[in-house]
């Protein structure tokens, strides 16, 4: 399933990637509900899904991620990777670092606005 991180702010309701103002996207990938609910779970947090594709990420995982050390968030992508959601994949953790790092540095310009993830 594709994923599509997006800033915006809380009163969001896209339904499309088309929707999503170009500059306002994030980072992405080939994730699923369970990988990216392992995700928050490696931050101590949970999602709220606003409808079946559209999740507004918590804000204390947009504001850790902010702040983060990227050695830190390195480390929790190879937490992440030893998630149950990953089982029998051959998932890399410095990959899942890698995307982490980008939605980071894709954030801090809009750290007055909530981190979404849309399934498509």
């Amino acid at each position: 399933m594709d994923v599509t991180f997006f800033a915006a702010k809380v009163d969001c309701d896209f339904s499309s990637f088309e929707e999503i103002p170009k500059d306002s996207i994030l980072g992405g990938g080939n994730f699923t509900k369970d990988h990216i609910a392992d995700l928050l779970s490696c931050f101590k947090s949970a999602s709220s899904a606003l409808s079946d594709n559209l999740w507004l990420l918590p804000i204390s995982f947009t504001e850790e991620l902010a702040i983060i050390d990227d050695e830190k968030l390195n480390d929790i992508a190879v937490h992440w990777s030893d998630e149950g959601s990953w089982k029998e994949t051959n998932v890399n953790a410095m990959d899942l670092a890698g995307h982490l790092l980008v939605i980071k540095y894709a954030y801090l310009q809009h750290s007055n606005k909530r981190i979404f993830a849309l399934f498509e």
